[in-house]
């Protein structure tokens, strides 16, 4: 019988993938241990230089204090009260716009005259035509929720701040005043983003992209003056909140930017395709950002300020990161702020915003 030509013949390809096959998970493998080797020894670079570098402490704490106080729940939490606060804010402007609809105004004309692309000042337009029938419901329930949630964003900051802190939340010494300070600040911060919005859209692009950019100063001064009302358990000077603001305000102002010459367009083109669930979805990632911003400058105000009573008082004993992360409560971390540096006042409570 002859030979049959269908007798498969060695497996070449497949004989010769095979032994290199374990020789890669091989090499993967080495290259992952390398890798968490050099991470590891990175880490206890890092843990021996604490004792003797305040800003390694600092950072070891910070994201200690975090971890402790669940600081992604409550950056949660405040984006929540910040989008329903926006809600009512939006329900106030349309109201606005009835009335403006109703007598005559050219309300686009008005909104692309003061900055707005011309995406948004269409919105704006057929938002004022919408509203003219009910603009007095509109307004009303604008008013009484704006109210609302402006007083429910005053105790999610609140708890916020003497969360980061570590210190008991004392009652509201002045509740108009508080509820003065959460009405106009927001407003403020918004009215800077208009003024910025208004000189690029009628100066000049050099003096808008300055103007931009001082835009983060206001919020960074807002902020520190905001921290300074809040609960720290302490009488404490201006500048012990200073970190906190710095840090708050360059990444608001990020964020600025990134919308301004970035976002916006990309929004503005793709309106039609992810619409009003895209929007608001962009929307809560933002102001959950905003509320992780708030978040961290507040713990970083805090233990900035333990670090440099430690420093002052005399030399830092305080636990490893070991010990940290092993015990999720950080148990260890109270008795860290037993010294604080002199000029603070440990038995007086915060009793402004």
């Amino acid at each position: 019988m002859a030979p049959d030509s269908r007798d498969p013949g060695p497996a070449g390809g497949d004989g010769a993938a095979s032994p290199t096959a374990p020789g890669r998970r091989a090499a993967l493998r080495a290259r992952s241990e390398a890798v968490t080797l050099r991470a590891q020894a990175a880490f206890e670079r890092a843990e021996s230089a604490r004792p003797g570098h305040a800003s390694v402490e600092t950072c070891f704490r910070w994201f200690m204090r975090d971890r402790q106080i669940a600081g992604g729940v409550l950056g949660g939490g405040l984006a929540y009260r910040l989008f329903f606060w926006a809600l009512a804010v939006a329900l106030l402007i349309c109201g606005g716009l009835g009335f403006a609809g109703s007598a005559g105004e050219d309300v686009e004309g008005a909104a692309q005259d003061s900055g707005l692309s011309s995406a948004v000042a269409d919105t704006v337009a057929t938002a004022a035509q919408q509203s003219e029938s009910g603009r007095w419901w509109l307004l009303a329930i604008g008013i009484w929720t704006f109210l609302w949630f402006s007083w429910s964003l005053l105790r999610a900051v609140r708890l916020v701040h003497a969360a980061a802190w570590q210190t008991e939340l004392p009652k509201i010494g002045n509740a108009p005043r508080a509820m003065a300070v959460m009405i106009v600040v927001p407003v403020l911060a918004i009215s800077f983003s208009w003024a910025a919005g208004w000189v690029r859209a009628n100066i000049g692009i050099l003096p808008g992209l300055l103007a931009t950019i001082l835009v983060g100063l206001g919020y960074a001064g807002i902020w520190l003056f905001v921290s300074a009302g809040l609960p720290s358990g302490e009488r404490l000077p201006w500048h012990a909140y200073l970190p906190g603001a710095v840090v708050f305000g360059v990444g608001l102002e990020a964020l600025h930017l990134f919308t301004v010459y970035f976002l916006a367009t990309k929004l503005a083109n793709a309106s039609e395709l992810y619409g009003s669930l895209g929007l608001a979805g962009t929307t809560l990632f933002f102001l959950y950002l905003i509320g992780r911003g708030l978040v961290w400058s507040a713990e970083l105000n805090a233990v900035v300020w333990d670090v440099r009573g430690e420093r002052t008082v005399g030399p830092m004993a305080g636990p490893s990161a070991a010990e940290l992360l092993s015990d999720p409560d950080a148990r260890h971390l109270r008795g860290l702020t037993a010294e604080r540096p002199s000029g603070s006042d440990p038995d007086s409570g915060r009793s402004g915003v």
